[in-house]
């Protein structure tokens, strides 16, 4: 009965009240797959940064495990060493944080970046190493957190008001994460401008920034799942994107040599 609730009316809602509201709506972590699927070819030299034991946030490892099959090299980096040596789809490991990376300057063709961002206590230093590292014309996807939506404004002022036990609990209840994954976060390049800028000093061009809206805050009481969901869907139809979206997709570029 509990299990039925849950499924219809709580956490398992927002399925099939987003395919009745929002269908177009899409799970992030597909649409930053997508982008670096686009990118990869049998050349490539892949380092997927700070992801600790797994590329994406699905639950199988199959997307992932084919482009890693696609390219020349796929290697990770994170200073989890526990968590880099079972990961479930890249062999080869690196201890190291991201701002001094063990690599040769034009070494790497893509860097990826899914959910680091928002940890990184000085992100230029961080994209500066990665542009130091990629080859001319390389890469980096980052998928991050959008500090300027209204879902990052409410759980910033719950943060500010409620005891970090009911937080704790409520990130278990939500999003299935125990303590010891839940790392400190500094949402010090998380707006649109902000990263863009960033990487700009960093010295990479902006190829592709887009925002997208990922699952509802409320997505598991189902009354407020809907109106969430419909809120957000005619925002982004009016053009607030950057209030309505919480999520940050971005592809930047080291320019060719010889690039003004």
């Amino acid at each position: 009965m509990l299990k039925s609730l849950d499924r219809y009316l709580g956490r398992g809602s927002y399925y099939w009240l987003k395919d009745r509201i929002h269908p177009e709506r899409e799970y992030t972590q597909l649409t930053y797959a997508r982008l670096i699927d686009e990118v990869l070819t049998p050349d490539t030299r892949w380092l997927d940064a700070g992801g600790g034991h797994k590329i994406l946030e699905t639950s199988t490892p199959e997307l992932e495990l084919a482009m890693v099959q696609r390219v020349r090299l796929a290697v990770c980096c994170d200073l989890a060493i526990d968590a880099i040596a079972k990961h479930r789809t890249i062999r080869a490991g690196v201890g190291a944080t991201l701002d001094h990376l063990p690599f040769r300057g034009g070494s790497i063709d893509l860097i990826t970046l899914n959910n680091v961002a928002e940890h990184l206590e000085n992100p230029r230093a961080v994209l500066t190493e990665f542009a130091r590292v990629l080859a001319p014309g390389g890469r980096v996807i980052i998928h991050t957190p959008n500090v300027s939506s209204y879902a990052a404004h409410i759980v910033q002022a719950g943060r500010r008001v409620l005891p970090e036990s009911f937080i704790m609990k409520m990130i278990r209840f939500m999003d299935f994460r125990e303590e010891e994954d839940v790392f400190p976060t500094y949402y010090r390049a998380n707006t649109y401008d902000d990263l863009t800028a960033v990487a700009r000093q960093a010295g990479l061009s902006s190829e592709k920034v887009v925002l997208v809206p990922a699952r509802p805050l409320f997505y598991f009481i189902a009354p407020l799942c809907a109106l969430e969901l419909a809120a957000s869907r005619l925002l982004i139809r009016m053009g607030a994107s950057r209030f309505a979206a919480s999520v940050i997709l971005g592809v930047y570029r080291k320019p060719m040599l010889g690039a003004q």
